[in-house]
């Protein structure tokens, strides 16, 4: 009797440790999904939808989930602690990039069209010079798992608004109220403009705007977060990057 009590108890264990040790290896090197550091981070993972510049899900994009390594997302935690307190949160829109989504992003930009609604992110400058400017890498440090897409939601206001396909949006350097809505603070453009005012020291945006802007970059910069000066959304964690990956983004498993 006892002898299979035992036995029953050390398959259960088995079964539990293989469990365990194919959820830790669904994610390669020092990967981790960021809702099992901080699931309180809000997630609006955007090459996962067709609400972004491709008009479509990227490549690799399988779940709109934030991947990041360890350690980035132990600070971002650390970030979201510092931020609970001001009754704000982070929003992320991108994460972990696969590299193949940054070559979908070239054949995009040489496919010889432009659409109205991606010059809704793109209002001023021909898609095919994105990358010669600056605003899209082919070799994106988001391949390493150590840079990220972020903004800040205002958990006291009203975040509830949603897109509407039947409703014509303007261009991203647009008033907020004219804009995609983003269920986010007014940081002066949407998320991925690729327009001057975008730049994270843009003198043409209100004080109100360039204040929730340096409120972002000092609240990242505490944790060691570096801002890239063309996009006021894009940070990178310096010394945590490395090799560029390029494994799919799947579903968590629960």
């Amino acid at each position: 009797m006892w002898e299979y009590k035992l036995k029953t108890i050390l398959t259960a264990l088995l079964g539990i440790a293989i469990v365990s040790a194919a959820h830790a290896q669904s994610l390669p090197g020092d990967f981790v999904y960021l809702r099992e550091i901080d699931p309180s981070i809000i997630q609006d993972i955007r090459y996962a939808t067709a609400n972004n510049f491709v008009g479509r899900p990227l490549a690799g994009y399988n779940a709109g989930e934030c991947v990041v390594k360890r350690e980035v997302g132990l600070r971002l935690k650390a970030v979201q602690q510092e931020l609970a307190t001001q009754n704000l949160s982070l929003k992320m829109f991108d994460c972990y990039r696969p590299a193949r989504a940054s070559l979908d992003m070239v054949k995009w930009s040489q496919n010889g069209r432009e659409t109205a609604a991606e010059r809704r992110y793109n209002p001023k400058i021909p898609k095919t010079e994105l990358f010669r400017l600056g605003y899209i890498a082919s070799r994106s440090q988001h391949s390493t798992g150590a840079a990220l897409d972020l903004t800040l939601v205002d958990l006291k206001a009203d975040n509830s608004a949603r897109i509407d396909p039947s409703k014509t949006y303007a261009d991203c350097t647009a008033p907020v109220e004219a804009r995609l809505p983003e269920g986010s603070v007014d940081m002066g453009t949407g998320y991925d403009c690729t327009d001057m005012r975008g730049h994270t020291a843009a003198p043409s945006i209100n004080p109100e705007q360039r204040g929730w802007r340096k409120r972002l970059v000092a609240a990242m910069a505490r944790q060691g977060f570096v801002n890239y000066s063309k996009e006021w959304w894009h940070f990178s964690l310096p010394g945590v990057g490395g090799a560029a990956y390029d494994f799919p983004i799947q579903p968590r498993r629960n």
